[in-house]
């Protein structure tokens, strides 16, 4: 078969191409390490290796919510573990002021004492994780849980929600505790009452927290609610403030109080509840008495300091303290009940937590090997490999300029 000089320079060519393009390859896998480059070089093994790669990637982002659950979880204990500290030097002061020797000045001061614990509580129960979120307003993690309201007391503004995160791709893990469940709604030793404002009010009135002041006559009435309500001035003559007190089912006024003259921060005593309305209300605006079966700890403290504040040292006002210390003490012991259940609760997750975060190390260095097995380069083969794919190169390229200098002509 006849070959002519461009086939002879052409086929020299493409096997010094062919072996450079060998040579390339292996100094590439060498520099990156890998023995696969492209997906054309092994499609099942690189397959495979995306497969490991995402799963590496997802488990990852595990990692960082498991971090992040504990933080969580960790902030939340110490705040409650403070709280029950707080609430046990509030309950130690409850058992003193009880105390019959006490007189109306010394309950005063123990109050006083008692308010201040109360602030710190209540600093407790706003406080923000290492993300800045509240721990306790439930889904409304950028609200502060617990606001002072302006007559008196605090409110609860967050939520029942749970937030949680994903640990693992079957697994995931609450990372909060609402408020609401653990300081608000407490059962209360006795049948009790919450006070509200109404939103739609248009004056400057609020209405305290308030105490029981007869809790058999509560009793009597339970479980009726209650609304103050600003009269017009004309109710009375000569015109002057008024109010009436009405029952919520019926709109009827309670017996002896209606079109009652009204004075901001005077004592609104009915159905065994002592409240008071300060401030400048109008006519119409109304404030909310409602029964409950349960009490939030901040009420509880709140309506202590009240009673200590307003029950004298009569035989009357003795049994009134000691209703009051009775009621309040179980009301606490209730509140560290289910703080103490609920720490419980923290630590079946954080175990829960670590194991987890054990199974998933285990699974990531098992991928990481099976990853490692499949695309890592044999440092030692590759380079020996290179060796002679640069000997084939250079004795291809010396063969081709050996061929090409021969010519018929250098014979004749």
């Amino acid at each position: 078969m006849r070959i002519s000089s461009m086939q002879q320079f052409q086929q020299g060519v493409n096997g010094i191409l062919k072996n450079q393009e060998i040579v390339n390859r292996s100094q590439q896998q060498i520099s990156s390490g890998k023995s696969i480059l492209t997906p054309a070089d092994d499609p099942i093994a690189s397959t495979r290796i995306l497969q490991l790669q995402q799963d590496i990637a997802l488990r990852e982002q595990y990692a960082d919510n498991l971090i992040a659950s504990k933080n969580h979880q960790n902030h939340e204990e110490v705040a409650l573990e403070a709280v029950i500290e707080n609430l046990q030097k509030i309950r130690t002061l409850t058992i003193q002021s009880g105390n019959g020797a006490t007189t109306k000045d010394d309950r005063g001061f123990i109050a006083a004492e008692i308010e201040e614990r109360l602030k710190s509580v209540v600093d407790l129960l706003n406080t923000r994780d290492a993300s800045n979120v509240y721990i306790f307003s439930g889904f409304k993690g950028e609200e502060m849980p617990f606001v002072e309201r302006a007559g008196g007391g605090y409110s609860f503004e967050g939520d029942q929600g749970q937030r949680e995160l994903q640990i693992s791709a079957n697994a995931s893990v609450k990372v909060n505790d609402s408020g609401e469940d653990l300081f608000v709604n407490i059962p209360s030793a006795n049948n009790t009452f919450y006070t509200q404002d109404n939103p739609e009010n248009i004056g400057t009135g609020v209405i305290n927290v308030g105490y029981i002041s007869d809790q058999d006559e509560l009793d009597s009435f339970y479980p009726e609610d209650f609304y103050i309500e600003i009269n017009s001035d004309n109710e009375l003559t000569p015109p002057q403030e008024n109010y009436s007190v009405r029952r919520r089912s019926d709109d009827r006024a309670v017996d002896g109080l209606s079109t009652i003259p009204f004075s901001a921060g005077s004592d609104i005593i009915f159905a065994g509840i002592s409240v008071k309305v300060s401030g400048k209300p109008e006519p119409g605006d109304t404030f909310l008495i409602n029964s409950s079966e349960k009490q939030s700890v901040t009420d509880t403290i709140q309506m202590l300091v009240e009673g200590l504040r307003e029950f004298d040292d009569s035989v009357a006002g003795g049994d009134q303290i000691n209703e009051l210390v009775s009621t309040t003490l179980t009301n606490i012991d209730s509140t560290i009940t289910k703080i103490s259940t609920t720490r419980s609760e923290i630590g079946a997750r954080l175990n829960s937590i670590e194991s987890v975060d054990n199974f998933q190390q285990d699974l990531e260095l098992v991928s990481q090997e099976a990853l490692s097995t499949l695309q890592d380069l044999d440092f030692a083969e590759a380079v020996s490999r290179l060796s002679l794919e640069s000997f084939l190169l250079e004795a291809s390229q010396q063969t081709y300029s050996k061929v090409n200098s021969l010519s018929l002509f250098n014979y004749l």
